[in-house]
């Protein structure tokens, strides 16, 4: 570490012999705008506008740079802007709100919410956050995991759980176009690259009538266009166990517009992988995933209020793992997968004038893939460490079988038209129309040991039943909306919205009405509010996140009902001083119709110890009883509803000028979440109760940062375990292969003498389900960039350190049978100590 300071060091020395500098004059409606902040971004430079609103900044070495012109209250515009030595470019802004974009300037939100917008729950996150927030591996979702009312599942995923609501109840949308399976490297990471996207915006609830068929949340992505400015820029960005280029460059042959290709690839199986069998972390047959993706977007204009847009992508997750008789553990896999990601649109954006915008979007998705998964693995009763050096030849008995075959694929064709017309005085219609055309093909095949069948169907913990499932469908959803920003006096702005969708996959049509608001208390205080009503669809293709299983053929679908929420948020919000700012925000969900497994009238068995006799032997229990219980099925219906609700607070400190030490935000959410069904109230699997996240970015100097991330949160529900039984497996008596009597199940002890009875962890009935929870969850993350220029070029170079103190973060209990015949228990956690280094190189 000490000599790759010193040579740090030695890279900032060296500098440009010549240097430009860039002037001009900021305006609002040609009138002169004084006090407004203009940033070299990626650098310290800057200054503020004078009285005139006239600036200038001086000694910038020759290079490509953005600019960004911002003051509270008026949209930021960032220009691109090529320096050359010894001259001064002379750049004029006029900050006003438009949403035209005029030749290399684009006008985007800054994350400050104007007072006009009535959007509640409004998170506006700058790319540059999610390159440098630490733990968050240069990912899009989690930095979004670091904000008020967003959780993660666990370490491992970077799905996002938003207010009582699971994964599957987010809309996600790149583009204007709605992405079905928005993760890379099995959940681990997300599709959205950082370093190519120029807007990240994420509405926690209360969402306008332009977003639906889902509940919960929309995080609505755009990635940037490329430089007009150069024929050919990049940034290159690689770490010990991924590597990320993005290439960009004005069009060629004197055509408007731009072209951007960025490319990703994890080397885990090249470099990790490796590694880890030469230092006998693992054995030689284990093989790591990988995956690639290749995203390219081409702007084409403008041409007289013409403009044209087309995006592609490319993306391929896989792996293969065979593990063979020549093992440490007991366990024999063989995994063969491959997971495809393809997309590719069209959009012609047409803006006649200044006040409309009309959207005209042609896209294809496909998601889908093939996996073969063969195993034969230690009874889960049993405790793995006792079978360490057990002999391969002498495991059968103590080995359950599982296979399972997928090809699976969800394709959607969508065309829509989008229409924004500005009128009046701060007034705004925004209408649409559009249509999917969907095809989902399923086909899982299961097999399981009868054993493990038993077992999983007497865990409350299983959320449906494994059985094969086949099924291709084809269906369409039409949608259309409207609403309207009124301006009601100086301070009053009003927003009602309706949205009509009709699912053709339930053959009904849902209506669903919104409005918000929001009033300025005075130039530094707003409050907002919303009340909307929300229809999610079942469908195949929302069935990954949500990790279920269920059968959605027509003659089913027809008797269920869209699932349906109703949010009621209330914000206030108030700049403390120019750079502090406060927000509370408290709220509240109602869920009706959810869908979930049907239960059938199924066998459940009982049977008690005879006093004094042997608990090991299957004659020392009487004759299973045959009692009627619950049965999970995959049959889906509308049988439960829920609640969400709670408070959020968040203060942030932001670096408006560019020239603070330090910024960052502190938030702590208190939330509800409650599932009820069959009469009985569970907590949903993401209750959490606490959470709370610090995060800070302090500036050592002009060419070290560093980022700091801390996470606080109360558990988890689950399940625990409270005792242990006899297995009961079903056994044919008079050989026609229908099992019919419910016995004891036994299996051969190690020395050979005797039958001993095989025991199961008992986690009582369903009713107990996540009565218990996890410990509390904390985090520390630490992240040390030291900037340079050399070779002409700006470099970053970084150390990112996950859980930095080790904490052992539970995910869950394992629960065993120990030879004496206790229950045993063992924590799985989530991630250790995690240190990663790497560079950022742009050029």
């Amino acid at each position: 570490m000490k000599n790759i300071l010193i040579h740090l060091l030695l890279l900032t020395t060296i500098i440009f012999a010549q240097t430009g500098g860039v002037t001009g004059k900021v305006t609002n409606n040609s009138s002169p705008l004084p006090g407004v902040n203009i940033l070299v971004m990626g650098t310290t430079t800057g200054t503020v506008s004078d009285a005139k609103g006239n600036y200038r900044i001086r000694e910038l070495k020759p290079a490509i740079y953005e600019l960004r012109y911002s003051a509270v209250g008026y949209k930021t515009i960032f220009k691109s802007v090529e320096i050359t030595a010894n001259r001064l470019i002379e750049i004029n802004i006029d900050l006003k709100t438009d949403i035209i974009e005029v030749g290399e300037v684009r006008v985007v939100d800054d994350y400050s919410q104007k007072q006009d917008d009535t959007r509640t729950s409004l998170i506006q996150v700058k790319p540059e956050k999610a390159r440098v927030l630490p733990g968050a591996v240069t990912d899009v979702f989690r930095t979004l995991q670091a904000l008020p009312g967003v959780l993660a599942p666990n370490d491992f995923s970077s799905q996002l759980v938003i207010r009582g609501s699971g994964p599957d109840q987010n809309l996600i949308i790149m583009d204007d176009v709605e992405i079905f399976n928005p993760y890379r490297l099995y959940g681990v990471i997300s599709m959205f690259n950082p370093e190519a996207v120029s807007e990240i915006n994420l509405i926690t609830g209360g969402f306008p009538s332009m977003y639906g068929d889902r509940l919960s949340a929309v995080l609505d992505v755009t990635n940037k266009q490329g430089t007009v400015t150069k024929d050919f820029a990049g940034n290159i960005n690689a770490s010990i166990v991924a590597a990320n280029f993005v290439f960009e460059g004005k069009n060629p042959w004197g055509i408007p517009g731009s072209w951007l290709i960025n490319t990703r690839r994890t080397y885990y199986d090249l470099v990790i992988e490796p590694f880890v069998k030469n230092s006998g972390l693992v054995e030689e047959n284990v093989s790591f995933p990988n995956f690639y993706d290749v995203q390219t977007k081409l702007a084409i204009g403008p041409f007289s209020g013409h403009k044209f847009l087309i995006n592609a992508i490319l993306s391929r997750d896989a792996v293969e793992l065979i593990s063979g008789n020549d093992r440490n553990t007991p366990d024999s896999v063989s995994v063969n997968d491959l997971s495809k990601n393809d997309l590719a649109s069209f959009a012609w954006h047409y803006t006649p004038n200044k006040n409309t915008l009309n959207k005209f979007i042609v896209s294809w998705y496909r998601n889908g893939g093939d996996s073969n998964f063969d195993s034969e693995f230690l009874d889960p009763s049993l405790n793995r460490e006792s079978f360490e050096e057990v002999e391969t030849d002498t495991l059968a008995p103590y080995l359950l079988g599982f296979q399972f075959e997928s090809d699976y694929y969800f394709e959607k064709i969508s065309i829509d038209d989008k229409f924004s017309l500005f009128w009046g005085e701060g007034n705004e219609l925004r209408a649409g129309i559009g249509m999917d055309f969907m095809k989902t093909v399923f086909d899982f095949d299961f097999e399981l040991d009868p054993q493990l069948e038993a077992i999983v169907q007497s865990n409350p913990n299983a959320r449906s039943a494994l059985a094969d499932l086949s099924d291709t469908r084809n269906y369409k959803r039409y949608r259309t909306y409207l609403h309207n920003n009124f301006k009601i006096g100086k301070r009053l702005f009003f927003q009602p919205g309706i949205r009509v969708d009709y699912y053709d996959i339930l053959e009904k049509a849902y209506f669903a009405p919104r409005v918000s608001m929001s009033y300025a208390l005075d130039d530094l205080t707003t409050v907002r509010a919303t009340w909307g009503l929300y229809y999610q669809s079942p469908g195949y293709e929302k069935l990954r996140d949500a990790q279920i299983f269920y059968d959605l053929n027509q003659s089913i679908t027809r008797n269920l009902e869209a699932e349906k929420a109703i949010h009621y948020v209330f914000s206030i919000e108030r700049w403390i001083t120019e750079e502090w700012r406060a927000k509370f925000e408290t709220y509240y969900k109602r869920f009706d119709n959810l869908i979930i497994p049907a239960v059938a009238q199924g066998s459940t068995y009982y049977t008690e110890l005879i006093p004094g006799r042997n608990p090991k032997l299957a004659e020392s229990w009487t004759r299973p009883v045959t009692n009627l219980g619950d049965s999970l099925t995959q049959i889906p219906q509308n049988n439960a509803f829920g609640e969400a609700y709670g408070f959020e607070f968040l203060i942030e400190k932001k670096n408006i000028a560019g020239f603070d030490r330090i910024n960052g935000w502190v938030s702590y959410a208190l939330a509800w979440a409650n599932r009820f069904e069959s009469g009985l109230k569970i907590p949903f699997r993401f209750d959490q109760r606490h959470t709370m996240n610090v995060i800070l970015n302090y500036k050592i100097n002009n060419w070290l940062d560093l980022g700091v991330r801390f996470q606080l949160g109360s558990g988890f529900p689950l399940t625990e375990a409270i005792g242990i039984k006899p297995r009961i497996i079903l056994e044919d008596n008079d050989g026609d292969l229908v099992p019919e009597t419910p016995v004891v199940a036994t299996r051969t002890s190690f020395d050979g003498n005797q039958k001993e009875v095989i025991y199961d962890v008992d986690y009582g009935n369903r009713n107990r389900r996540l009565s218990s929870r996890r410990p509390v969850y904390h985090r520390l993350d630490l992240r040390l960039s030291a900037t340079a220029d050399y070779w002409g070029y700006d470099w970053v170079f970084y150390l990112d350190v996950v859980n930095v103190y080790n904490r052992s973060n539970v995910i869950n209990y394992d629960y065993y049978i120990t030879e004496n015949l206790q229950l045993g228990k063992e924590e799985t956690t989530m991630f250790p100590i995690l240190p990663t280094i790497g560079f950022n190189l742009k050029f």
